[in-house]
């Protein structure tokens, strides 16, 4: 591919048109170049792509880190975003806690019909900083181990077949994924902008594939399986809280696992809130302990929101179940606002306390004072097993996997030398085997 080939934005016509007329009316008060208002919609949209694990009540919007989009676009970004905002071109959650979260944006649902594609061409300054930020990235690709620069260069070679995909979003009713699945393969179809790097907070390794949303990924070009850790986020809680419960008390490693080990456990969360969880387990009655054993067994054999539907047994949905626990994880244990105390997502958290009552107990002392910090370790003890053991074993066997996070992509013919290995090292850190889900990627006839 030449390098001064344009980049392509995919934009909804009606959000430009009804741009040209904003402008028509009430012109910028500053110098502007229409293609940043452009890009600013493509920003918002790939972040929508990137951010898998959001909950029903924010999903529309996506945080915008000024400073981050200033570096990529021009020094007076904020004017764009602004203008914009005053003319109701985009939302804002106005939501914004320094050091902790960017104020959330979203495309004003009216003007989300159609697709129109913009060109960035060679001869613009947004293009020469695009490129910039793209070879920036990329030269952080040298320091990767050996295993993950092999697992780089195999991602450049997988295609999609993209004319059938295309075809296909361009089918759907919902106008906003029509765009954001456009913006998603136009970044795979130039080369130029795919990624690949380990994400600084989780560990995780972040790629065009890891992001690529489930539907499109029926249109890549082969025969591959996906190979999916059921219940995978509960599966490594219900993991950390058997160590914490059986080896913390014996101040031992307590576990095969070595992202489990006591000295571990003790720099991530502290000494308070393991003691925390630890009285919580001395003090209850065998009755109550036995949900533990229930939502150990559940998540070990890949039935945990079934299980919780039958064992609730007032009217509750999977998708329901995996909002609460979503919630549960990643919420704040409680707020304070114009001096009043209170629980957010207080009605969800009741629902899952009276199945999991103990879990629930546990995972609001590891979050003490910081709702983060649980669901961040998690993450990193995902991207250990996932990354670390067993895309790395995989590749040194000569099977070179797409890695989605808690689950592979491999092709058909490993598929069952590639169940062997995950199954090997979950046994190696776990000593259990966990359920794993087998799919084949089939493509759509068109």
């Amino acid at each position: 591919m030449k390098l001064n080939k344009s980049f392509v934005l995919y934009i909804p016509a009606r959000f430009v048109q009804r741009l040209n007329e904003y402008i028509k009316t009430n012109p910028p008060c500053f110098k502007y170049d229409i293609v940043y208002f452009y890009y600013i919609v493509h920003y918002i949209f790939d972040q929508q792509n990137r951010n898998k694990n959001k909950n029903e009540e924010s999903e529309q919007f996506v945080n915008i880190n000024a400073k981050k989009l200033m570096r990529i676009t021009t020094s007076n970004i904020n004017d764009y975003i602004k203008y914009l905002k005053n003319g109701e071109l985009i939302f804002s959650d106005n939501h914004y806690v320094i050091g902790e979260k960017s104020k959330g944006y979203c495309i004003n649902p009216e003007y989300l019909k159609g697709i129109d594609r913009v060109e960035v061409k060679a001869d613009c300054k947004l293009f020469d900083k695009i490129i910039k930020n793209h070879r920036s990235k990329r030269s952080h690709n040298n320091r990767l181990e050996p295993f993950l620069k092999r697992m780089n260069n195999e991602l450049k070679k997988v295609e999609l077949d993209y004319v059938n995909a295309e075809k296909w979003v361009l089918m759907q009713s919902n106008y906003e994924k029509q765009a954001s699945y456009m913006t998603a393969l136009e970044l795979l179809k130039d080369n130029r902008s795919r990624y690949f790097h380990r994400n600084k907070t989780n560990n995780r390794l972040d790629t065009n594939f890891t992001n690529l949303k489930k539907d499109l990924k029926q249109f890549i070009i082969g025969n591959y399986v996906n190979i999916d850790l059921k219940n995978s986020q509960p599966f490594f809680l219900s993991q950390l809280l058997k160590i914490i419960i059986e080896s913390y008390n014996n101040k031992q490693q307590g576990s095969l696992c070595s992202k489990l080990s006591y000295d571990n456990l003790i720099e991530t969360f502290g000494i308070k809130r393991l003691n925390s969880v630890s009285k919580i387990h001395q003090k209850e009655e065998k009755p109550f302990l036995a949900n533990l054993k229930r939502f150990n067994d559940s998540v070990l054999n890949g039935t945990l929101y079934d299980d919780f539907i039958n064992t609730y047994s007032n009217g509750i949905t999977r998708d329901e179940v995996k909002n609460i626990m979503f919630k549960l994880m990643f919420s704040k244990n409680e707020l304070h606002e114009n001096y009043k105390m209170f629980i957010p997502f207080e009605k969800e958290k009741k629902v899952f306390a009276t199945v999991y009552p103990f879990v629930y107990d546990s995972i609001k002392a590891l979050k003490e004072n910081d709702n983060v910090i649980l669901p961040v370790f998690l993450q990193k003890l995902e991207s250990y097993i996932f990354i670390d053991c067993i895309a790395k074993e995989l590749v040194e066997t000569g099977i070179i996997p797409l890695t989605i996070h808690d689950s592979i992509i491999v092709k058909t013919e490993h598929k069952e030398k590639s169940i062997v290995i995950m199954n090997k090292v979950f046994k190696q850190n776990f000593n259990v085997i966990p359920t794993l889900k087998i799919e084949l990627l089939k493509l759509n006839k068109f």
